[in-house]
């Protein structure tokens, strides 16, 4: 009895693994080029602003929630930033003064963003689906208000972005940041009071609330870092793009639910581990790379997210249950 719960507690772990496999095998038989050491580089660097976005996300569908704002808000909080280090194109200011200033005031404003928008569902008793989706269409539209129209970042102030080319050997400083980042969220949700809140949430709301749980603290809170990370995914793509537009997050809110579900999280709530979120993103981030350099048409790339997110769905759902619904 206790092999086979080993083996279903770590089957979410061999199935991304598995996947990874094929699909690395599978392009590399499309394009030798695929497992090249330039390729397998930019690979790595592309994988920061999904990695941290689903690492806040994780949290959010093991509460038995969703938030499907969160590419909009990357949206926003991207060209917030650039147009706060703008502000200060002609200054004498020191880059790294700029940086603070700038970054500070994005990540400030996405973690209200969150808040906000896990008040809304907690206290006015909105299902997450519903309120996200509203906020979804505000912040498209105040992403679209700030700038209708892509910026460059102006060569005077690359000082203020210089820190993304940093690298160890392979691994640049994004996505090392979102290493430690989600081994330090990892820590917290396995730990700490907090994080057993968290499973008991998505487990059963009801059961955690008579235990005297802290349950609309608790989801508040989880809502709050989802924003903070979506405002770290977005600077990380400004700082890699030199640029910013209004709709740079649109194509995230895809790939981090699929990157959170790939990893064994259940939709249902209460089942799931952030460290397996990093394999899910690998996943996504292997498709597309790989559909890429086949040369696939990149409208093809939904396509196969929407499949996979169906099948990662269909295998790690518990039809034992008779509550399969989104909190």
């Amino acid at each position: 009895m206790s092999k086979i719960k080993i083996n279903k507690a770590h089957f979410a772990t061999y199935f991304s693994l598995a996947v990874i496999v094929c699909l690395v095998v599978v392009f590399t038989l499309m394009e030798s080029s695929f497992v090249n050491s330039a390729n397998l580089n930019n690979l790595l660097s592309d994988t920061a602003p999904l990695m941290i976005m689903a690492a806040g996300m994780t949290p959010v569908i093991l509460l038995g929630s969703i938030d499907l704002s969160v590419g909009s808000l990357c949206s926003v909080a991207n060209v917030m930033v650039l147009s706060i280090i703008m502000q200060f194109k002609d200054s004498i200011y020191l880059d790294w003064f700029i940086m603070f200033v700038s970054f500070s005031v994005t990540l400030v404003f996405s973690i209200l963003a969150g808040i906000l928008l896990g008040a809304i569902h907690v206290k006015l008793k909105i299902p997450s689906f519903i309120a996200s989706l509203a906020f979804m269409s505000i912040w498209d539209s105040v992403a679209l208000m700030i700038t209708n129209a892509p910026i460059s970042i102006p060569k005077v102030l690359w000082g203020t972005i210089d820190w993304y080319s940093i690298s160890v050997g392979p691994f640049g400083l994004p996505l090392l940041i979102s290493i430690v980042l989600i081994a330090i969220y990892f820590v917290i949700l396995t730990r700490t009071p907090f994080g057993r809140g968290v499973y008991a949430i998505g487990g059963n709301e009801r059961a955690a609330r008579i235990a005297g749980i802290p349950v609309d603290r608790i989801k508040i809170i989880v809502f709050a870092i989802n924003g903070f990370c979506a405002g770290l995914g977005a600077i990380f793509l400004m700082a890699k793009a030199k640029s910013c537009a209004p709709t740079v997050g649109d194509q995230f809110n895809l790939q981090v639910i699929s990157a959170v579900v790939l990893g064994g999280t259940a939709l249902i709530g209460g089942s799931g581990n952030i460290l397996n979120t990093i394999l899910g993103v690998f996943i996504v981030a292997i498709i597309k790379n790989g559909m890429n350099i086949a040369g696939i048409n990149v409208y093809w790339q939904d396509v196969v997210y929407g499949i996979v997110v169906l099948v990662a769905i269909a295998i790690n759902t518990d039809r034992s249950s008779r509550s399969f619904i989104v909190k």
